[in-house]
């Protein structure tokens, strides 16, 4: 029997596998796929795929449809990816990629194309290196809003076939704060980079660098209030910022809003204790308010934390300076011209504090060190000729001016400077020269405008002092000495009405020279405006025995005893023992009527001056008026007996002899009866 199943068998062809053991080997498949199925998708997905492809692939070339788009195949920051029509092409400004293939029933890629919009070279951007940040850039340069997110998506690649687009792979690309800060720093529109930086911190809630580098710029720009906003926003995010604290107290500083500079800065100093600079903004705050002990603590304090720090020890003596610490001033500016590689400024700041404290030769001796470092300084020769002239060393001061001028001919002061040492020189046409070149730079330069006026006043080229004073006075400078030195100048060229209407100015801007009253009174008499004159004459303190003659004569002209008379006492309080005081006081009271006052009065005169014809011809009158004719006579003989010729004494004596002959008569005749 077993020989015949196995010839059975062996007829077949074929061995048959036990049931059991197929049934086995079908279960064994199914778990494999499940297992294949849960771990390794893509596997399934990978025949789905494929079946379809080859499926869409044999409709493309056997029956003619449209061809069907998968996946790019492309390289991105050097690593290949595939990115289907589903998904989207992330990009930042780091970014780099190029599109290598596409993947599609089109299977040579003969009739298919890709745009990259945005960034498309050409028909195809097949192949083409591709940057991210050239899209970023596009993107900002374009204007168009971007939220918060940074995230824009409004490009994508386009796969066309025939020119026509068959699908498109969206792409995102990312704008980051740091994209914004880039254009902010390659920008020279401060207006942009204020804008760039702006959008960075709008996407950045919690950024504090961007916001301190936008507040830079805001200081820059002096939008100072603008600048502490974000100092103070970077201060809430991080209260220990001390460079956000530092630039604080600055913005502070230039707001000249010291006492909150001072908080800040003893804020800093309680924060970190061994920062320099905080001490030196809380000294330049407390210098700026006047408390210069306080300053010079601090300053001290920086400097001992930072013994080579220049500038600060420049503050200190400039601290030391202001309270009069000049030996103190001294050394620190010393030390800063012996140690410091740049001491020009140290040693400038020297030679004016020695001459200040009229050490003339020391001062002389800073500025020239200064000049071998600095040799083209017009300002160290220009200084260097100030030192000079105090030591009383003309020609050196001239010297030096003229080096000066010669490095800086264009320089104003240095040249109105020169100016002045050639008058001190009695230089005046080479001083006038000077002035006269710097109203070619400047025609409207009031200083040399004024030397320039004075100078011709001063030589009697009145013409040509209207000329110069008037430009000055039709430019707003009320000074009131321009309007006196117009109206004087008028007045020597007689044009009295023009003369007075300046002298009024000078009066109106404040001038109170008696001298000026003194010559507007003398102009309204050349106008014939007496009681003006008069006026002004009373204004003059002290007046002059000139001015108390005139105002005598004018009250005794006007009947005006009372007033005539003090003017007239004045003249004697003034020259007490003078004949003419008294004789003029004389003539007051007999001109009042009052003769016993006015005999009193000559006869004080007589006592120091008994060789004045004219005071006993006076004495004669008032005696012949208060009818003591034997006195009078005797008077007017004195007179006649110093000057025969003396009209008045001729005329009287004769009548005045009748006339006492005649008392005489009556006398005799009212005794004998």
């Amino acid at each position: 029997m077993i020989n015949r199943r196995e010839n059975k068998n062996q007829q077949s062809g074929r061995r048959h596998l036990p049931l059991k053991k197929i049934s086995f080997a079908f279960v064994f498949v199914i778990i494999i796929s499940v297992l294949l199925f849960i771990f390794y998708p893509q596997f399934f997905r990978s025949l789905a795929f494929k079946a379809s492809r080859a499926k869409n692939t044999f409709s493309y070339y056997v029956l003619g449809e449209r061809p069907r788009f998968y996946y790019l195949e492309m390289e991105k920051n050097g690593k290949d990816i595939p990115v289907g029509r589903d998904e989207a092409l992330e990009i930042t400004y780091r970014d780099e990629f190029v599109i290598k293939a596409v993947a599609s029933d089109d299977l040579t890629g003969k009739y298919t194309t890709v745009i990259v919009e945005g960034l498309s070279k050409g028909n195809n951007d097949m192949g083409v290196l591709l940057r991210g940040i050239d899209l970023v850039n596009k993107i900002i340069r374009s204007g168009n809003v971007i939220d918060n997110s940074g995230v824009v998506s409004f490009y994508k690649i386009l796969i066309n076939y025939h020119g026509e687009m068959t699908a498109a792979v969206p792409i995102k690309v990312e704008v980051t704060p740091q994209d914004w800060f880039r254009f902010a720093k390659d920008s020279s529109n401060v207006r942009e980079q204020i804008e760039y930086l702006k959008k960075a911190i709008s996407m950045n809630k919690n950024d504090v660098s961007v916001r301190k580098i936008l507040a830079g710029v805001y200081m820059r720009q002096e939008r100072l209030d603008d600048a502490i906003s974000l100092y103070k926003d970077v201060l809430n995010i991080k209260s220990d910022d001390s460079a956000a604290m530092g630039e604080l107290v600055k913005c502070y500083i230039k707001k000249r809003e010291f006492d909150s500079a001072i908080k800040i800065s003893r804020e800093m100093i309680k924060t970190n204790p061994k920062e320099a600079q905080a001490y030196v903004t809380l000294g330049i705050s407390l210098a700026e308010k006047g408390l210069w002990d306080q300053a010079i603590q601090n300053f001290r304090e920086a400097v001992r934390m930072e013994p080579e720090n220049y500038p600060v020890r420049f503050k200190l003596a400039e601290a030391f300076r202001n309270k009069k610490m000049m030996n103190s001033a001294i050394e620190e500016y010393k030390y800063i011209a012996r140690r410091s590689k740049e001491p020009e400024q140290a040693l400038l700041s020297l030679g004016d504090i020695y001459l200040k404290l009229k050490k003339y030769d020391a001062a002389v001796k800073s500025y020239k060190e200064v000049i071998k470092n600095q040799p083209r300084s017009a300002v160290v020769y220009a200084n260097l000729a100030f030192a000079y002239a105090g030591g009383g060393k003309w020609q050196e001061e001239l010297d030096n001016l003229k080096k000066a001028v010669s490095l800086s001919p264009n320089d104003p002061t240095i040249r109105f400077n020169l100016g002045a040492a050639y008058e001190r020189n009695k230089m005046e046409a080479e001083a006038i020269k000077e002035y006269e070149h710097i109203l070619k730079l400047n025609s409207e330069d009031a200083d040399a405008l004024e030397r320039l006026a004075d100078l011709a006043l001063k030589n009697k080229n009145f013409a040509q002092a209207i000329k110069f004073y008037e430009k000055l006075t039709a430019k707003s400078y009320k000074k009131p000495s321009f309007f006196d030195n117009l109206g004087f100048a008028y007045g020597e060229l007689k044009e009295y009405a023009a003369s007075a209407e300046n002298y009024e100015k000078a009066i109106k801007y404040g001038a109170k020279s008696s001298n000026l009253h003194y010559n507007l009174a003398y102009t309204y008499d050349k106008l014939g405006k007496e009681k003006k004159a008069i006026a002004e004459y009373e204004k003059i303190s002290p007046p002059t025995k000139e001015v108390l003659s005139i105002l005598g004569h004018f009250y005794l002209k006007e009947k005006n005893c009372a007033a005539a008379i003090k003017y007239y006492k004045k003249i004697v309080e003034m020259e007490p023992k003078k004949a003419e005081s008294y004789e003029s006081l004389g003539y007051a009271y007999a001109s009042c009527n009052d003769l016993d006052e006015a005999i009193k009065n000559y006869r004080i005169a007589l006592k120091y001056d008994r060789e004045d014809d004219e005071l006993y011809a006076d004495l004669g009158e008032a005696y012949e008026k208060k009818g003591l004719y034997q006195e009078s006579l005797k008077a007017y003989t004195s007179a006649y007996a110093l000057n025969p010729e003396s009209a008045k004494a001729a005329q009287k004596i004769p009548k005045l002899k009748i006339k006492l002959l005649q008392e005489k008569a009556q006398k005799k005749i009212r005794s004998e009866e």
